[in-house]
């Protein structure tokens, strides 16, 4: 399983109740002036609600936006020019110092022709604290080293990126065994090993829970954690 798959699923899941969803805000004192890089391109909003990164306060603002990322990488090139730009094939990530000291970060994914374009962003402090422990929803491996973690309280959901010096086929096993032994199942297949994947998605049922799991090649693995009810 790509990890674009397991974002996709994330941001699908974070935006079932976007109707009731309340505006929340991290500036202290007043707004930069000018334009605002999250509401530059003019984007439709689904979501603005809490969420915590290793531990710290912050806000997680989804939108939608209906250019193609080429339009959109040069109006932003063009209108903040001190800004640094990272594009890839389907996604540009902005980041944008503040005069507070902040700095705001927005990343804008292409999914396919059809979809328009996904705009998250969030404001951060200038500096996040180091992870001081790992989530216990979260699986890892036994081996992980803990590199972020993501607590959406409203959703009670929770997103982590570890790293691992396991082989992704060796990493899933280990956490599939794991996982099993405390009464998830696996839905995907993935981890077997006649097929030998680098993600899997697994079923709680008591309580209903799921949780996705995906390891690339250079040992980074991130997991996605819900309670259903």
């Amino acid at each position: 399983m790509r990890l674009k798959n397991i974002i996709i699923v994330c941001l699908v899941v974070a935006a079932s109740a976007a109707a009731q969803a309340e505006v929340f805000t991290l500036w202290p004192k007043g707004k930069a002036k000018g334009h605002e890089l999250d509401t530059f391109l003019k984007s439709t909003a689904l979501i603005s609600e809490p969420v915590r990164i290793n531990g710290a306060k912050a806000v997680l603002k989804l939108s939608l936006v209906r250019m193609n990322l080429t339009e959109i990488l040069t109006l932003l090139k063009k209108k903040f020019p001190t800004a640094g730009f990272a594009a890839g094939g389907d996604s540009i990530l902005v980041k944008q110092k503040l005069p507070n000291g902040w700095h705001k970060r927005l990343l804008l994914v292409y999914f396919g022709e059809f979809f328009p374009i996904l705009q998250i962003s969030m404001t951060l402090a200038p500096k996040l604290p180091s992870p001081s422990r790992w989530p216990r929803t979260l699986a890892m491996t036994s081996d992980g080293i803990p590199l972020r973690y993501m607590y959406f309280p409203k959703r009670e959901s929770w997103y982590g990126m570890f790293r691992t010096s396991m082989d992704s086929t060796q990493a899933l096993a280990e956490v599939a065994s794991s996982l099993t032994a405390q009464g998830w199942a696996s839905i995907s297949g993935e981890s077997s090993s006649n097929y030998q994947g680098r993600g899997e998605i697994f079923l709680k049922k008591k309580p209903l829970a799921i949780m996705l799991i995906n390891f690339s090649e250079s040992g980074i693995a991130t997991v996605f954690a819900r309670r259903m009810k």
